[in-house]
């Protein structure tokens, strides 16, 4: 099961918050603790609450070995890939001076502008708008409602 993969012992989570500006290439700056334990190759795709997330190659590849698993007339599969996919991308990397390029569809799925928070939640990075942080840890369960519900009954719906 996907939970497998995510026990592996190399795993380092990734921690803490920082600030970047993005450029006017779309790139952002990864301090080099988020850089190793983000690894060589990553994927991004808009998160649940709808801040983008940055995946460790391995963590990704599991949540595709689970998706995967599910038949694909999975109804609960189909509309969670969906919500999922639709803005994701692989096979991303840091250039050698340690800048990403955010995606122009998830630059503007998430709402970011100039600045940005780069936060660290363990098995991921997240992105966020810093105006769109306050928001969330102002009212958590109420920020974004609409997706987060989405994404949890199209997730259970597919686990049956």
């Amino acid at each position: 099961m996907a939970e497998d993969a995510l026990l592996d012992t190399d795993f380092r989570e990734i921690l803490g918050t920082d600030e970047a500006t993005i450029d006017n290439r779309g790139r952002i700056l990864l301090s080099k603790k988020k850089r190793d334990r983000l690894g060589d190759s990553f994927a991004m795709a808009l998160g649940e609450v709808g801040c983008i997330c940055a995946y460790p190659e391995a963590r990704w590849r599991a949540r595709m070995k689970e998706i995967n698993g599910y038949p694909p007339n999975n109804q609960g599969k189909l509309k969670y890939t969906r919500l999922l996919l639709a803005g994701a991308d692989d096979e991303l990397s840091c250039d050698p001076q340690g800048r990403v390029v955010i995606p122009k569809k998830l630059q503007e799925m998430g709402k970011l502008k100039e600045k940005v928070l780069i936060v660290g939640c363990g098995d991921r990075i997240e992105i966020w708008d810093p105006e769109e942080y306050v928001k969330y840890e102002a009212a958590p369960d109420e920020y974004n409602k609409e997706r987060r519900l989405q994404m949890v009954s199209a997730y259970n719906e597919m686990k049956g």
